[in-house]
């Protein structure tokens, strides 16, 4: 562990990565700003990309979506690359309920990827929903709705059982979030259970968190909540993903790893599934030095 002032590795990337976003807002062209009651909002395009950002006290700007205009169904956010792992616990979901809109990277991923899903979206910000389909075309369809609510509300009125849940809804830091901002009716170990009772025998939840001092309280959460967690972490990016799962157990490595192998062969998504197993296995190899408890229920603690 480092001592003070003496950054680790990850805080180090963590830091390059905010500049190099930094540098890419300011070379990139104002096409919208919105202020709605939970977020600052901005749309910004440079080169062939589209982004939108959240902007919080004193200008500092949170990327939240990016998209390729040429290529909008191919992920362009690596947290994003990541949360797709929940893929490899639950192949072939046929339900899934998406909490947290942005743009609608994933909503694109998916529509193109699984036509057959069936998508629900779930987004508390109108502005938002509204700029989604504006600037990034995304939208309802046959077979994806999106609902402008509460996701507590939502998950408390809905009949609806999902293969797999994507959580990935933040705001601004405020009094109603946690500090990295997430909205603290979302962590609520109420809620997890509730989510929890909406997925389908053998489901899969997928939260992605943002790094920081709330981290390890949040996976301690889900891990009490849900019988195993997986946790990933993107090598560029500070966030971190854990991937719940409601049966016994995670599947043996070795079955992740023909899933991941097969989904590479399929198609090319710009990613690679694999690729993200290497990386949560090299996480477990650093845990398990540091000395990780816990380690039958949390394969990955993170450090």
């Amino acid at each position: 562990m480092a001592g003070p002032f003496q950054p680790t590795v990850r805080c180090v990337q963590c830091v390059l990565a905010a500049f190099a976003l930094l540098l890419a807002s300011c070379q990139s062209v104002l096409v919208h700003e919105a202020r709605s009651p939970f977020s600052h909002i901005q749309i910004r395009d440079g080169s062939d990309r589209r982004a939108m950002y959240f902007i919080g006290e004193g200008g500092a700007a949170t990327l939240e979506t990016l998209i390729d205009l040429r290529q909008p169904h191919r992920l362009q956010h690596r947290y994003s690359h990541t949360m797709m792992a929940g893929l490899l616990y639950g192949p072939d979901p046929r339900a899934v309920l998406l909490v947290g809109l942005g743009g609608g990277a994933i909503v694109r991923f998916l529509n193109h990827e699984y036509p057959r899903m069936q998508l629900d979206v779930v987004e508390i910000d109108p502005v938002v929903v509204a700029l989604a389909r504006e600037y990034f075309g995304t939208v309802p369809g046959e077979r994806t709705r999106i609902f402008t609510e509460d996701a507590v509300e939502y998950v408390r009125r809905t009949d609806e059982r999902y293969d797999l849940i994507l959580m990935d809804a933040h705001l601004m830091p405020s009094a109603q979030t946690n500090a990295t901002g997430l909205p603290l009716r979302l962590a609520a170990q109420a809620f997890l259970v509730n989510l929890r009772e909406h997925l389908t025998p053998g489901g899969v939840a997928v939260f992605n968190l943002i790094e920081g001092r709330d981290t390890r309280a949040s996976i301690g959460l889900i891990g009490d909540t849900f019988p195993a967690v997986d946790v990933y972490r993107s090598s560029a990016a500070g966030n971190v993903i854990v991937v719940a799962l409601t049966g016994g157990g995670r599947p043996p490595a070795n079955e992740l790893r023909e899933r991941a192998q097969a989904l590479d062969r399929s198609a090319d998504r710009g990613f690679s599934f694999e690729h993200l197993l290497d990386e949560r296995e090299n996480l477990e190899k650093t845990s398990n030095a540091d000395g990780a408890k816990n380690a039958e229920k949390i394969s990955i603690l993170y450090e």
